[in-house]
Order: C-alpha cells, then sequence, then structure tokens
C-alpha cells in the first residue's frame, strides 16, 4: 500500500472535470509558474504556514501544516463520502495539484481503488513526466485536463522555469493512445492573453 502527500480535498468541486466532483491535490511540481494558483503544492514536503490574526488589537500567530499523508484506503475513504453526488451528476474524482504524476505509483493506486468503485477519474496535469509514467496509467484515467501554458518553449521557461518539449511530446503520446484529453489554456493578464 503506498501514501502520498496531499495538501487539500476539495468536495464540490464544478470546474475540474464532469459534474460534481471531489478535487485531490497533491504536494509536488516540477514547474513554478509565476501566477500558481496553488504555490502551496510546488515543494513535495509538508511546510508550515503560518497565518496572522489580529483580535482585539493584539496579532496572533495560527500555524498551519500544508501536506498530510495519507495512505491510498484512508484516501479513498474521504473520496467515497461524495459518492451520491458523483452518481447524481456524473461526475467523480480529480487528482491535481501540484502535479500528481509526480506521486505516479500512489496516484495509479488511487486510480485502481477508484476503477473498483466504478469512479470518473481526471487528472489535471501539466503533463511534464516520463513517458513510462502515463503509459502506466493511461488505460487507467477517463480524462486528461491538460495545461498548456505557452507553445513557444522560450516563454514556456521564462514563466514556468521548465521546457515544454516533454508536456507537448506527452501530449502527442496521450492523443495517439487514443485518451480523452481536454486542453486548458491560462489566461494571465499582459503575460498569455496576447
Amino acid at each position: 500500500m503506498e501514501n502520498g502527500l496531499i495538501f487539500d480535498v476539495k468536495r464540490f468541486a464544478l470546474h475540474d472535470g464532469p459534474g460534481i466532483r471531489t478535487t485531490v491535490f497533491f504536494k509536488g511540481c516540477p514547474a513554478s509558474c509565476w501566477w500558481c494558483h496553488n504555490p502551496e503544492s510546488q515543494h513535495e514536503c509538508e511546510e508550515k504556514s503560518v497565518r496572522k490574526t489580529i483580535l482585539d488589537g493584539t496579532a496572533y500567530e495560527d500555524p498551519e501544516i500544508l501536506g498530510k499523508k495519507f495512505s491510498s484506503t484512508e484516501l479513498m475513504t474521504e473520496i467515497l463520502k461524495d459518492r451520491i453526488f458523483y452518481e447524481e451528476s456524473e461526475g467523480g474524482v480529480t487528482f491535481s495539484g501540484g502535479e500528481p504524476l509526480i506521486q505516479a505509483a500512489f496516484l495509479s493506486e488511487l486510480l485502481d481503488l477508484c476503477r473498483q468503485q466504478d469512479l470518473h477519474t481526471a487528472i489535471d496535469t501539466t503533463g511534464y513526466a516520463n513517458t513510462e509514467i502515463l503509459d502506466s496509467i493511461m488505460g487507467k484515467v477517463d480524462l486528461f485536463l491538460y495545461d498548456i501554458k505557452f507553445i513557444d518553449e522560450k516563454l514556456h521557461e521564462k514563466y514556468t522555469g521548465i521546457s515544454n518539449r516533454l508536456i507537448l511530446k506527452n501530449l502527442n503520446h496521450l492523443t495517439a493512445g487514443g485518451c480523452n484529453v481536454n486542453l486548458r489554456f491560462p489566461v494571465i493578464p499582459g503575460i498569455t492573453n496576447t
């Protein structure tokens, strides 16, 4: 049984695939996009976050640990709490991040458990992973939500810190393999909206 590092489980997600979904956010990402929507997911480790609250004129620190280890069965227990919503809306589970492909063995085990429960699965991914990892999960995923930041490699490296060669190669690999892929393009004012 694998363990994985998760930073959030979002219930009743409506924008991470079809129907009502539970979105599981993995820790760790190879990119460091300037506009990252989930910067707390970038590092593949537990981190301490300190929120400051002013109460009665006094500042209080409220420490929070970002990232929690789950076994695949523990996480499935959380996921299955919302099964009725998936069934009524043709929804399911989306694995996001960070980049879920970084924790490939854990992700694969979760996908197997979802298949056993007949749950629709989606992966929100940068596509930045060894092709062998994609090969190992392609048949277990109903939908890939594939993020394309830039086609231009230099701009991609400038704004994300990584090349897009592997990302574009893997996109071609998934589509050639008959996978259901939805492309997603972030619209960032002054950067990608030209």
